[in-house]
């Protein structure tokens, strides 16, 4: 059976744009007792909106996981989707009043209904959130603080990162480009390898990343083993266009010549050599000197980790790269006016480098990128959409 949330997402996002007309009835059968969401019951629901679908010949219904319903017609009287609810509600709960307030706010209230003309947003809203496009919550369970790491332990897991298979440790997510075609489509896969899980093999209970000098010292070790995985054509799987990882130091140093000379040239013309934003301000003389090199080599380089402060602060005529990733946070919805005007003014409809807005877990992600052209777009809620053939 087709995946009920996000058929409803879909839906709604169809009719979006010329939604006069329509009307939305939602039951919320999840919040009754387990006693009273039988399947005879549900399915007495179903035939009742059945017969009303019947009857005006339009509406779709919606069975969501939780149990809760969802009916969405045109030109159905108000009146009518209510007294249809009213006997879905006796169906359910007899003479009973609801006890409940309800995802909407609604105090003791069965069922709620949209009109979609304006309300549209509202609605879509939560069933967003039904789809798995939700914000993340506040007061989930914070995981303990880890211990560090020390010298002696990072030569330790060094040692034996050079003698284990890295398979398990290395991940990929794709980079879409949006808005050129009906669907998404991949424009590349990153390439990396999990710190949980290292820290899951190596140091259970500690943090890898909390002394940076350390974790930097670790990362030219993980560098080591990834190029030469790839040279050897493992980890590729058949990909033409990936990115990886790399530091500075790494690309200057004789492993990634060595890298550079194994890898095929029709290969390495697809590969995106991505360098963080602190490594890039830091060696800036050394990244100057590297990227002209590496770009006549084939490579392409992407400058990762920016902040949108970074971004109020970098001058992106003034650094060679082919993109730049932007991580979405929702700091940049209540930042002031004109702090924000000038973060959206060196963003908006850029075309060199290239933006890639990256960690879109939220709707808000995606409407940011929307709103401002970035076409390029990195994160769950986006791989999500892509899983479910939702619209972007």
């Amino acid at each position: 059976m087709a995946d009920q949330n996000a058929r409803l997402l879909l839906f709604l996002k169809r009719l979006a744009d010329s939604p006069a007309g329509f009307r939305a009835a939602h039951l919320h059968v999840s919040q009754l007792m387990a006693a009273k969401k039988t399947r005879d019951n549900i399915s007495r629901a179903i035939t009742i909106l059945t017969e009303l679908r019947t009857k005006y010949k339009n509406g779709d219904i919606f069975l969501m996981k939780n149990l809760d319903i969802v009916f969405i017609a045109k030109d159905i009287p108000r009146h009518v989707m209510a007294t249809c609810c009213e006997s879905i509600q006796h169906a359910f709960i007899g003479s009973l009043s609801p006890d409940f307030t309800n995802v909407h706010g609604n105090v003791n209230e069965f069922y709620t209904l949209f009109d979609l003309v304006s309300e549209v947003s509202q609605f879509m809203s939560w069933a967003e959130n039904a789809a798995g496009l939700a914000k993340a919550t506040n007061g989930e369970p914070q995981a303990s603080p880890k211990g560090a790491i020390d010298l002696a332990m990072l030569s330790r897991i060094k040692e034996e990162i050079l003698k284990i298979d890295i398979s398990p440790m290395l991940f990929n997510q794709p980079v879409y480009l949006v808005g050129e075609a009906d669907r998404p489509t991949v424009m590349f896969h990153e390439m990396y390898i999990s710190v949980q899980v290292l820290e899951e093999m190596f140091c259970p209970g500690l943090s890898l990343s909390s002394r940076r000098w350390l974790f930097t010292d670790l990362t030219e070790e993980l560098d080591t083993v990834v190029l030469r995985r790839l040279a050897s054509g493992e980890g590729r799987s058949g990909r033409k266009r990936i990115s990886i990882n790399v530091n500075l130091a790494s690309l200057n140093s004789p492993k990634f010549v060595k890298f550079d000379s194994d890898l095929p040239l029709d290969y390495r013309q697809g590969v995106i050599l991505e360098i963080n934003k602190t490594d890039v301000f830091e060696n800036m003389r050394l990244y100057r000197e590297l990227v002209p090199y590496l770009r006549d080599r084939g490579y392409r380089v992407l400058v990762d980790g920016l902040s949108f402060l970074n971004v109020a602060a970098i001058d992106f005529d003034g650094i060679e790269c082919d993109f730049v990733k932007v991580f979405w946070s929702n700091d940049i919805l209540s930042l002031a006016d004109d702090v924000k005007e000038h973060i959206l003014a060196k963003m908006r409809f850029r075309e060199t480098p290239r933006l890639l807005l990256a960690r879109c877990d939220t709707a808000d992600s995606l409407r940011f990128a929307r709103s401002i052209g970035i076409r390029l777009v990195q994160g769950r809620l986006a791989d999500h959409m892509v899983k479910k053939n939702i619209p972007f």
